[in-house]
């Protein structure tokens, strides 16, 4: 006697195999395969059939297949789709379908160099793992990738060109979140062909640019939203060195007592060489300027005891290795006050350094290490400082590097900057070392204003309401940074900034300011003056247009710095790549009728960073109330008064300076090389005036 589980499994094979038998029945099954869920006149329509003529005809294979519990209907949404056994007897189907007729053999050239047999398992594979594709749909799209690459009668396919098909595919279906995560990075072939042979960089300025375009091809598509990548990619705003956005800090400003006591140095050369060691590590792991806060003042106890000859060549050494390196740019900032406990020897190993740094800007225009000087006092009355002071001056005549910090007023006290313009200080968790020290810049978003400008048509409030939404979206990037160099510290990849000691991480990540600036004030403010009718030389309208839209900036930045961990600042820094690169957007969107950029039309430029002279009392009083609505970092050049630049002419200068408002500041003067004599000049001249060549080179600021 026949067993009766066995008969009722044989009856179900053989009622799953009538269903299967007519080709109508299974276009259904590939049909609900393909999409899901359809409708009882969404399965006529596709398959071409009249509902008055065939719905008799329809009805018995619809009933085949729900008998055979391949199809059942949808309670809720009252259509039909696949069962279990449905999907299984599409894939047993597809594999008869593969057995009896003989496919042209295709073969791969994969992404390991290697030839294979094609096989679509690898695509559903892919699907699933890189982009989350269900399965169901990964093996429709790999199917359908199979059919179309049939057509093709290439001797071999490659994976580029398959993953082409698949995303064409996915798009057809509206899926372009999945093709969004497929997309492959890179440099198409014209581009690493054209940067190989015609760029004029050396061959790892070559690589490191290729490798750039996918860090950043990759932070647009799959970590920033698509809002942020689209207003980066339109020119709405730029996020400085997006390269690395999510890799290093932007800027870092070191505190040496860290390393002095815990590697307890023995002499100066001891000392200098561990700082040395220090940047060449840290290098590795930012971006920008690295700071070494009050370094005269921390190595000067190791110069005791020491003659001159001896200091000045451990100086020349190390200054001359920081030089060598213009990748590796770092701040010194130099404390004139003479109120420590090691105010001879300060004063000396200062007064070495400026002898170290004249010398050598004579055989070469220095142009790293940048020099700030901190001026605590508006007429320096001790003799010593004032020596220094006039030294400092005398450097700064012939050569571009030094700054001067203003922090004679109350709320510049314990102020510290970057050469970069960036500023600190102890207003976050008011506490000079925790504030400052071990700490510096997150990153820095740039807003194009004069974009702004050109969308509100002159009007205020519409200039305010996109301004505040370019906030948004810039705060909202500092913070995915924020977050993604955390992961990296947490990961170990910033090795160096996240060593610990008696468990006291060096860098302070929570600490760092995040810095949105601007590109293009000036040129901002003149568009909306236009459009409402006023003369762009009403520096009474630019001043007061100017101070709304820095205390609109400065409002959003306080409000989001009272959130925890956000350390938000606004800023006025110089970014020349932001200014060229937002201004060709715009002249290319809107025309040179609209924009009021600088230079030609093949390098349209904004202001990224103000030159004001002394006798200029208007654009003076504009620059002062800048630097007190920017808290986060604030950068003025100042004109010579005189084409012949003395030290003399440039002290009283700056006595000038510090008796009024503008806090950070350098000369804007123009140094010149000689390639025929090696020797450097200040002043405007066409030939050098020691031989007579023509062959010379200017230095200039920016």
């Amino acid at each position: 006697m026949p067993n009766p589980r066995i008969h009722r499994i044989h009856k179900a094979g053989i009622r799953v195999l009538k269903a299967i038998s007519a080709s109508i029945r299974i276009q259904i099954l590939n049909m609900l395969q393909e999409k899901g869920f359809m409708s009882y006149s969404e399965l006529m329509n596709s398959l071409k059939l009249d509902s008055t003529r065939d719905a008799g005809r329809f009805a018995y294979h619809l009933k085949s297949l729900l008998k055979a519990d391949l199809i059942e209907p949808d309670v809720e949404t009252r259509k039909y789709r696949l069962t279990d056994l449905g999907r299984h007897i599409i894939k047993v189907t597809d594999g008869i379908e593969d057995r009896t007729y003989k496919r042209r053999k295709m073969l791969v050239r994969t992404s390991r160099f290697s030839m294979e047999e094609f096989d679509r398992n690898k695509i559903t594979q892919s699907l699933v793992t890189e982009a989350n594709v269900p399965t169901d749909l990964a093996q429709k799209v790999a199917r359908e990738t199979e059919k179309r690459l049939q057509q093709f009668k290439t001797k071999y396919l490659t994976a580029p060109l398959i993953r082409e098909i698949v995303n064409s595919i996915l798009l057809e279906k509206h899926y372009e979140d999945y093709r969004h995560s497929l997309t492959r990075l890179g440099l198409p072939v014209h581009e690493v062909s054209r940067l190989i042979e015609t760029s004029r960089q050396n061959v790892e300025a070559i690589q490191k640019t290729a490798g750039n375009a996918v860090m950043e091809e990759y932070t647009l598509l799959n970590i920033l939203p698509r809002e942020i990548s689209d207003a980066y990619l339109s020119g709405s705003l730029y996020l400085n060195n997006l390269a690395t956005w999510i890799l290093k800090p932007n800027e870092v400003i070191h505190g040496l007592p860290y390393f002095l006591r815990y590697h307890k140095p023995k002499t100066l050369e001891a000392a200098l060489n561990l700082t040395t060691n220090i940047i060449r590590n840290i290098a590795n792991e930012t971006i920008g300027y690295q700071s070494l806060e009050n370094f005269n003042t921390y190595l000067a106890p190791f110069s005791r005891g020491l003659p001159p000859n001896r200091i000045r060549e451990l100086l020349r050494l190390f200054i001359k290795n920081l030089n060598q390196n213009i990748h590796e740019p770092t701040t010194l900032t130099l404390e004139l006050s003479g109120e420590n406990d090691h105010a001879e020897e300060t004063h000396r190993l200062t007064l070495h350094l400026l002898e170290v740094l004249d010398k050598e800007n004579e055989s070469y225009p220095l142009r790293n290490p940048r020099i700030i000087v901190k001026i605590k006092h508006q007429s320096p009355e001790i003799s010593e400082v004032d020596s220094l002071f006039y030294k400092i001056h005398e450097l700064a005549s012939k050569t571009v590097l030094i700054h001067f910090a203003n922090l004679c007023s109350e709320d510049q006290s314990n102020a510290t900057y970057t050469a970069s313009g960036l500023r600190l200080k102890d207003d976050w968790l008011q506490d000079q070392e925790l504030d400052i020290q071990r700490t510096g810049n997150l990153g820095v978003v740039v807003l194009n204003l004069p974009r702004i400008s050109f969308e509100s048509k002159g009007s205020e409030e519409r200039f305010l309401e996109l301004l505040d939404n370019q906030l948004r979206m810039a705060s909202k990037a500092l913070e995915i940074k924020f977050r993604a160099i955390k992961r990296r510290m947490e990961q170990d990849h910033l090795s160096y900034l996240g060593q610990r000691a008696n468990g006291d991480q060096y860098f302070r990540l929570e600490n760092a300011s995040r810095a949105i600036t601007s590109i293009g004030l000036a040129e901002a403010v003149e568009g909306i003056m236009v459009g409402q009718g006023y003369e762009t030389a009403d520096y009474g309208k630019a001043f007061v247009l100017t101070e709304r839209i820095l205390r609109n900036i400065s409002a959003y930045v306080k409000k989001q710095s009272k959130k925890p961990q956000i350390r938000l600042s606004s800023a006025v820094i110089p970014n020349k790549i932001a200014s060229y690169r937002l201004a060709k957007l715009d002249v290319e969107k809107y025309g040179w009728g609209v924009v009021r950029a600088h230079g030609d039309k093949n390098s349209p430029y904004y202001v990224d960073i103000n030159r004001v002279s002394l006798n200029e009392k208007e654009r003076l009083q504009l620059e002062e109330r800048i630097h007190q609505l920017t808290n986060g970092g604030h950068l003025t050049l100042i004109r010579p008064l005189d084409q012949q630049v003395s030290a003399e002419a440039l002290q009283t200068q700056t006595k000038q300076v510090v008796a009024g408002g503008i806090r950070f500041f350098a000369y804007d003067t123009s140094a010149l090389y000689c390639n025929n004599c090696k020797s450097t000049f200040s002043g405007v001249q066409l030939k050098c005036p020691n031989c007579a060549s023509t062959n010379i080179l200017p230095v200039t600021f920016c």
